[in-house]
């Protein structure tokens, strides 16, 4: 037996967890050794995981497996001591408490969850390593036409890099932003001088037609690059923090700082619907205020500026540029919205009884969905306030009532070769020049 005995070091060095997994038998010493695993440790989780199974067969509920392995994880992360590496598990708190507020969410919102795992906002942001990702940039390049540089996509050991024949050095790509319905684009993370976070937002992103062209929004960049910026743009850390915060329901709570295992990518419930864990506890307590603002108890400026904190809101422009011919604003359907006669004239119409003129974005798309692309789902929205019923809004002057109404008052704007979008500003187009008698149209539409 002595030529089993522990070495010297392992009793002598103060851990009483060693020692103890040594008395404790041959097993636990060996599990310590290998894995870095306690005995104590390995005993405490059985012990209160036989108790968590106990207690639900006793009250005769069904055992979430999910849950029961969230709670043993959640014990080894109280107590770092009880962790097989150090720290490997500290992040567990933050996201313990995502995860488990989301299954608390599908517990009783059940259809609506099945209906968000299909929704763009749940795929805001993911990381350039997923298969999907990877299956759409490498192995291409494309030369812009804008500055007539090359941009190479490959991956190395798993990961995706950009090369570009006037930049030195190849950049690694972290992240990706967009779900893919008008785009994906490359986004590298690292830290300024004061050690904060900033971001390359990439001058190349993928589109839908399966092809590579410049990002949105930095066709004036590609003009005059140079350095880095002949990659794409690098932003401030502000406007790196804006960013990640729409594209994630959660950044971690190191201040300055993006913490990209702590991390929980995409727009899920608790973004948008605040107040989730006051709510939750109110639900399970049966209280009749269940703590949660309901959409619709929102006033219809309230409701689009909520969805314009990551869509863009009107105040957030000068009065001087939001105007019909300022191209950007079609990128920005809240803003659009707002300045739209059907938004600022609903407290105006009168309709019967029974039936809401309420006009905000929850009107015609469902968040929790991806919006339809049924020209005739729409027609028949505009049709429920523009009809010649008595206290309606007067019909198109112009087309027939079953003529569809987006292709004149919301149309597809291009606004590059790759990429389009509807035009959420809604009137007749060739009033514009009347109520903007200043400005001088590039595009005189109908």
């Amino acid at each position: 037996m002595s030529d089993l005995a522990p070495p010297g070091p392992i009793l002598t060095a103060g851990s009483n967890r060693a020692e103890a997994d040594w008395l404790g038998g041959l097993p636990f010493y060996l599990a310590f050794q290998l894995a870095g695993f306690s005995g104590l440790m390995i005993l405490k989780i059985v012990a209160v995981g036989l108790l968590l199974y106990l207690l639900l067969k006793r009250n005769e509920a069904k055992l979430n497996w999910n849950a029961f392995f969230i709670v043993i994880f959640t014990l080894m992360a109280a107590n770092t001591a009880w962790q097989p590496t150090p720290r490997l598990l500290d992040c567990w708190f933050l996201f313990l408490t995502w995860i488990m507020t989301e299954r608390w969410c599908c517990e009783c919102h059940e259809k609506v969850c099945h209906q968000f795992e299909g929704a763009p906002h749940l795929r805001t942001l993911r990381k350039a390593t997923d298969a999907d990702v990877l299956d759409k940039f490498v192995g291409k390049e494309v030369t812009l036409k804008e500055n007539g540089y090359t941009y190479r996509f490959y991956e190395k050991e798993g990961a995706l890099w950009v090369a570009c024949d006037v930049y030195p050095n190849p950049v690694r790509i972290e992240w990706i932003f967009g779900s893919g319905l008008h785009a994906l684009t490359p986004v590298s993370l690292f830290k300024n001088e004061a050690g904060k976070s900033e971001l390359l937002q990439h001058i190349v992103s993928w589109h839908p037609s399966d092809k590579l062209g410049i990002t949105l929004g930095l066709q004036e960049l590609a003009q005059n690059t140079a350095g880095i910026e002949s990659l794409g743009e690098v932003l401030s850390h502000e406007k790196t923090m804006g960013c990640f915060g729409c594209h994630t329901s959660y950044l971690g709570n190191k201040p300055g700082e993006i913490q990209t295992p702590q991390m929980i990518a995409g727009v899920s419930c608790t973004r948008c619907h605040l107040n989730g864990e006051a709510h939750i506890k109110a639900v399970e307590q049966g209280e009749k205020d269940l703590k949660l603002t309901k959409w619709n108890q929102l006033t219809p400026l309230e409701s689009i500026n909520r969805c314009g904190e990551c869509h863009r809101r009107s105040d957030q422009l000068e009065p001087d540029e939001i105007h019909p011919d300022n191209e950007l604003l079609i990128r920005f359907a809240p803003i659009g919205i707002s300045q739209s006669p059907c938004f600022i004239k609903q407290g105006e119409l009168k309709l019967p009884a029974g039936k809401s003129s309420r006009f905000d974005c929850t009107t015609c798309h469902d968040p929790h969905e991806q919006a339809s692309r049924d020209l005739e789902y729409y027609r028949q929205i505009c049709l429920n306030c523009h009809s010649q019923l008595e206290g309606h809004v007067p019909v198109c002057s112009k087309e027939a009532m079953d003529s569809q109404c987006l292709k004149c008052h919301m149309p597809a704007v291009n606004v590059h070769d790759n990429l389009s979008f509807t035009d959420h500003w809604i009137r007749i187009r060739e009033f514009d020049q009347q109520r903007f008698p200043e400005l001088k149209f590039k595009n005189s539409q109908p």
